[in-house]
């Protein structure tokens, strides 16, 4: 397991691991020590002359002592302007990095939405078969391997353990993963181009964010709509928890055990913590599960397959209802501070939540959620988790939440992929793992993008907690 944590984001246009910045803070704080010592030195000699040691009757040899303090507090402040030259060093290394990679990537986008709508102009008959190749065979992997992480695992792929192991490896690849990130953003630009719009306006409709993946979803939606598939429905509670007393999450690895996990045992998919003090309004938190059911249709599952494509498309979901519902259950208004955690389709759903400004959303934290295309406003504190070698949170397309603080790690870096478990990089207990080595990370910018998000706590304030089950309302 790879523990080195990437730090991006935050406002920022810097891209470094956690030893970096933990090594450019312990410089600063050198270099902040080193002069406070050089203070209290400068203050003892200015304090003690040479007149002085004769009048207390110290021997004059000792009056040396001070052309040693004058060298000591040279050499400190010398100390000090070093730490302070090599901490700045480093964040500077930090930043060069992240503005090279950003100007990497706006080319890379550029060229290959300009590559894109190119080829669907002057190949407008081979659309079906290009756009399957290069563009449905990612999606295909993405979907299935999260068709597999849900336990719906194809019996074919699974009765093959070498063509499973080959495909495992393929999609947990972080370069496959970055493809597959860049191939569902360009999805747009070859039907624009193959429709017969000129290459460079859709280049420029890219460019402004007229078209792209929500688009795409909203195309596949309607599709599937025309088959009788994806269609949206109502939702219903069907059973809930008794409400019972609980400690508030302090770390995000306590967050991250308390998101839903869906079992025959324990079949809910949103849990709601409500923290209540005498005199003051109450607050939440919203830990929302993953998908449990990849079905396109005829599904009593909220958290599937259609929820995913329609979140893509930024459209209310039957996923989002349900949390929706949720929350009016707990008691959450529009005024009420709210929390939002979820893992994978629940990040998602978190982030949707955010972006619509419906709700009072003091912070987000999302483990492997496809985020990258939601716009969570500027104003709501969010700490985005994603595996490099997770290709679930890259069917969301590039991450665009550059206020957010991103935290990425290969999960499987060095060591052996698992047998039997496809996309192992986007499991819940990954992510965990994830979550723990975060608690544990001295960088000053990690720390301080937790805090954030993490509630005070109160001696006179008590919490409470209830899980929620919902399904469709088949029309």
């Amino acid at each position: 397991m790879s523990d080195s944590l990437t730090i991006s984001g935050g406002g920022s246009v810097s891209v470094a691991t956690t030893e970096m910045l933990v090594s450019a803070s312990a410089l600063h704080r050198a270099a902040s020590m080193s002069r406070d010592i050089a203070g209290a030195v400068s203050m003892v000699d200015a304090r003690l002359t040479t007149n002085q040691l004769v009048t207390l009757g110290i021997p004059t040899a000792a009056a040396l002592a001070e052309n040693d303090l004058d060298c000591a507090f040279a050499e400190l402040q010398s100390v000090a302007q070093r730490a302070e030259r090599l901490s700045s060093l480093v964040r500077f290394a930090a930043e060069s990095y992240g503005m090279a990679e950003a100007v990497a990537e706006g080319l890379s986008r550029r060229f290959t939405a300009e590559a894109a709508a190119l080829f669907g102009f002057l190949f407008p008959k081979h659309l079906l078969v290009w756009g399957a190749t290069l563009v449905g065979l990612p999606i295909l992997f993405g979907f299935t391997a999260a068709a597999l992480v849900t336990g719906r695992q194809p019996a074919e792929l699974l009765g093959d353990k070498e063509l499973m192991a080959g495909l495992n490896a393929l999609i947990s690849d972080p370069l496959f993963v970055q493809t597959v990130r860049l191939g569902v953003m360009n999805v747009d630009e070859i039907v624009a181009g193959a429709s017969g719009l000129p290459p460079s306006l859709v280049a420029l409709l890219s460019a402004a964010g007229l078209i792209g993946l929500s688009s795409s979803a909203a195309g596949v939606g309607r599709l599937a709509g025309v088959a009788g598939m994806m269609a949206e429905t109502p939702v219903a509670l069907v059973s809930r928890t008794d409400t019972t007393p609980v400690k508030p999450a302090q770390t995000v690895g306590e967050r991250a055990e308390r998101i839903p996990q869906h079992t025959e045992e324990s079949p809910f998919q949103v849990r709601v913590e409500k923290t209540s003090r005498p005199g003051e309004e109450d607050t939440f938190e919203v830990y929302i599960g993953g998908t449990v059911d990849f079905a396109f249709g005829d599904s009593a599952q909220p958290f599937d397959g259609s929820s995913n494509v329609n979140l893509a498309a930024g459209q209310e979901a039957a996923a989002m209802k349900a949390v929706l519902m949720a929350m009016e259950e707990a008691g959450i208004t529009a005024e009420s501070e709210v929390m939002l955690n979820g893992y994978s389709q629940g990040g998602a759903v978190a982030a949707m939540i955010a972006a619509t400004g419906d709700y009072n959303v003091t912070g987000v934290l999302s483990f492997g959620g496809n985020t990258g295309q939601i716009p969570i406003p500027v104003g709501v504190d969010a700490v985005l988790v994603e595996h490099e070698d997770d290709i679930v949170p890259a069917a969301g397309g590039a991450q665009d939440n550059q206020h957010a603080t991103i935290v990425t790690r290969e999960a499987f870096g060095g060591r052996q992929l698992p047998e039997g478990v496809l996309a192992p990089a986007h499991q819940l207990n990954e992510y965990r793992d994830t979550a723990q080595l975060m608690d544990v990370d001295a960088s000053d910018e990690l720390r301080a993008a937790i805090a954030r998000i993490t509630p005070k706590t109160y001696d006179d304030a008590s919490t409470t907690v209830t899980s929620y089950e919902f399904e469709r309302v088949q029309p």
